[in-house]
């Protein structure tokens, strides 16, 4: 008599080679019984002795593939049987109407498959679409679940009988790897010209692309996720083409580099940088460039930092053979979502690219790469994208299926069913139309996946966001309820979600715009809230924004605002004509609409403008780029003093004084200098204003959330000042502290609003 014991293993437990582990280990613990995968999760009937059931679930959790997590073991059904014990078998999977599987996001290349692909012997010898159950595309592919051949734009590939002997055979690292493929059955690699037309095929195609790379001309690269534009970064002359062609100003390329030793000519690399650049997820990872490294100073004007990633897929690594390095920047216009189809690439590209680095494996769901900024040991993510999209969150509650629109700029879309939250991908900017389909196309493609029919929306305030009435219009049905939420309640809602806290808690929460409950654009915002309600307790000062949206663009004219907040009229044009000559004639004008214009507290704002007083940014061709160069430039020590204001129990954190201590120390101060202490004098102001908020409600810990807290001298100094004052921080570190977040937070306000009686999830999923 032996036991039959069928257990529910949920998780990221399919595309991660996940039932032919079960199988192998089941073989070699001597247990007969069956896996498959169902809309539930991964199911195991197991059969043997009680012992030997215990010790295979105890192995299943510490020998489980590397890409895979495990949330929860439930055990369905127990019994005694006399039937003979038969083998471990890999059962056909079955759909059911409840979707809780998770989706496994794309893996880089495993080191196996690039010996076999380096091995002159191997029958898959640089081939550029090697994979295995434990590497490879996975959520661009995916089409349907449960994750089968079937379900994926693999389907079109008939395996030969060599790859199906390897996906049929218990033993082999191809067992039930879903996009195995060779030469002889398998994706294929071709060139196209300008023109449409196929000039050379697979090596040679690769070959010639290589040295038409090196004779200064731009390829668009078909990837993992979408299309790349490359050319050579040591070459300026083929630089300054792609950014002409791009319509791409000044905002920094990305760049491929061969290996983590060439990585280390061009940055600097910290253990957590290496770490991040050689992880399966493969992000674009920022860190600070070395001088005389050869480079184009075109690739990041106006920086001190690059944006390297290594090679994720075959292709990248064959391609990278050839060149220490290679610009890779995502195949779009500005703003605009990356480009993943055929088609598309020779119609959008042609005028971008001189020609074209093709295969006819398709994308279903485009992705872009993810950005992390390394700051020390720490480090904050930029944009989530391939590699961490779609691993979920655990919620702090158990709710119904609610869509939460997510904001404008960084538009991302988050979904919920019971005790997980599932982020979408960053999308883009909604003002441009290719966003608005892209969103669609990504929210559509999640509701497929996981069979959800949302009940609950939850929106940003805003009146003119799109976000909302967008989800409503994909979703097609009317809801339960909607709940409108403030932005930065949202933001700081996404940081308690990911430090697991729902009690009371101080946020400062900073970034550019937010539709605030007084009608006015906060940005700058010190709150005291929880998953339910919040507080505004402070902000910066207000200041007018001449000439509204125009003012992000140009940042000078925030400039000339707080110049006259802190001077008066007649000192600030006085100076202003000195800093800006060349708007000198525009001074008057706004100055005469300045007590028309909107207010706001924007942090964001904040920042271009003291960028644009110090002579750093002007003008901008890029989001971010007035802040980005002013922390760039920032060196050394000193502090600008700023000062709390108190009225009717209102703080405010006023900038006045260290405007004006900048602009006297401006002959006596480098503008690099000077730039340092306005960094450092908002750290301190922000923890002393955090702390004068504490002694007053007895709450130490401090959120810290917004677009404004991706710059990594900010964080680390205020990170430093509020622990000097006791106070406990909490920052991002699954999610990017910009709008992408801001789903999220309108999902976890959602789900403590909505929440339904249940056993909470212990278990993040990250």
């Amino acid at each position: 008599m032996h036991n039959i014991s069928t257990f529910l293993v949920t998780g990221i437990v399919q595309g991660v080679g996940f039932r032919p582990f079960c199988a192998r280990l089941a073989e070699d613990m001597g247990l007969g019984g069956s896996v498959k995968n169902t809309s539930d999760g991964v199911v195991i009937k197991l059969q043997g002795s009680q012992t030997q059931i215990e010790a295979y679930l105890q192995r299943l959790q510490k020998e489980k593939p590397e890409a895979s997590h495990i949330s929860s073991i439930d055990l369905l059904f127990q019994e005694d049987s006399c039937e003979e014990k038969g083998n471990f078998v890999i059962e056909k999977s079955l759909r059911l109407e409840h979707q809780r599987v998770l989706i496994p996001p794309d893996i880089a290349t495993c080191n196996d498959c690039l010996r076999e692909m380096r091995d002159p012997s191997n029958r898959r010898y640089r081939y550029p679409f090697i994979n295995c159950t434990n590497c490879g595309p996975r959520y661009t592919i995916i089409e349907d679940l449960p994750y089968d051949r079937p379900s994926t734009t693999m389907r079109s590939f008939a395996m030969c009988p060599q790859c199906h002997f390897e996906y049929t055979r218990s033993s082999d690292r191809r067992y039930h790897a879903q996009p195995n493929a060779c030469f002889d059955c398998g994706p294929s690699l071709y060139l196209i010209d300008k023109n449409g037309r196929v000039a050379a095929e697979g090596e040679e195609a690769l070959q010639i692309c290589c040295s038409r790379l090196k004779k200064g001309e731009t390829a668009a690269i078909k990837g993992l996720g979408g299309f790349h534009l490359a050319c050579d970064p040591f070459n300026s002359e083929a630089t300054q083409k792609l950014r002409r062609r791009k319509n791409r100003k000044d905002k920094p390329f990305a760049l491929m580099v061969s290996d983590l030793a060439r990585a280390k000519q061009l940055v600097y690399l910290t253990g957590t940088a290496e770490k991040l650049l050689s992880s399966s997820k493969r992000p674009i990872v920022l860190c600070p460039a070395k001088r005389n490294s050869g480079l184009s100073p075109l690739v990041a004007p106006g920086q001190n930092a690059l944006g390297i990633m290594l090679p994720y897929t075959p292709l990248h690594h064959l391609l990278l053979e050839h060149f220490d390095a290679l610009i890779m920047t995502s195949a779009n216009m500005s703003d605009a979502p990356i480009i993943s189809d055929n088609n598309e690439a020779q119609a959008s590209l042609s005028d971008l690219a001189d020609f074209f680095l093709m295969h006819n494996r398709d994308i279903h769901m485009a992705i872009d790469d993810s950005v992390i900024a390394s700051q020390g040991q720490e480090y904050i993510v930029l944009r989530r994208a391939r590699g961490f999209v779609p691993i979920p969150l655990a919620s702090l509650h158990k709710g119904p299926v609610i869509i939460a629109a997510g904001a404008e700029m960084k538009s991302t879309f988050t979904l919920t069913q019971d005790n997980t939250i599932f982020p979408g991908q960053y999308l883009g900017d909604l003002k441009q139309i290719g966003t608005i389909v892209y969103y669609k196309k990504a929210l559509e493609h999640f509701l497929k996946l996981y069979n959800l029919h949302p009940e609950y929306l939850v929106y940003d305030l805003h009146p003119q966001y799109i976000s909302g009435p967008l989800a409503r219009k994909v979703i097609k049905r009317p809801f339960n309820a909607t709940l409108g939420v403030q932005h930065h309640h949202a933001h700081m809602a996404a940081c308690l979600l990911e430090n697991r806290r729902e009690e009371p808690t101080i946020g400062a929460i900073f970034d550019g715009t937010g539709y605030g409950d007084d009608g006015t654009i906060w940005g700058g915002e010190f709150l005291v809230a929880d998953m339910k309600s919040y507080e505004r307790k402070g902000s910066l000062l207000p200041c007018p924004l001449p000439g509204g949206e125009k003012a992000v663009l140009e940042p000078w004219r925030y400039g000339l605002a707080l110049l006259t907040l802190t001077l008066g009229n007649e000192e600030a044009i006085a100076l202003s004509g000195q800093i800006w000559p060349e708007k000198k004639s525009l001074l008057p004008s706004q100055l005469a609409i300045m007590n028309a214009s909107p207010i706001t507290t924007s942090c964001g704002r904040f920042f271009d403008g003291v960028s644009a007083l110090l002579g750093f940014c002007t003008d901008i061709s890029y989001d971010g780029q007035a802040a980005m160069e002013l922390e760039g430039h920032a060196k050394g020590e000193s502090i600008a003093p700023f000062e709390i204001l108190e009225k009717d129990d209102f703080l405010s954190l006023d900038w006045r004084p260290a405007l004006k201590w900048m602009v006297e120390n401006r002959q006596h101060h480098r503008k690099e200098s000077l730039a340092a202490a306005f960094h450092g004098g908002l750290a301190l102001g922000t923890a002393n204003l955090c702390l004068r908020i504490s002694e007053r409600t007895g709450i130490k810990h401090v959120a810290l959330s917004g677009g404004v807290w991706q710059n990594r001298r900010l964080l680390v100094l205020t990170l430093s000042y509020l622990r000097r004052r006791g106070l406990l921080p909490l920052t991002h570190h699954l999610l990017s502290p910009n709008d992408e977040n801001v789903s999220v937070g309108q999902a976890a306000i959602g789900m403590a609003h909505w929440a339904v009686p249940g056993l909470e999830y212990v278990q993040s999923g990250q």
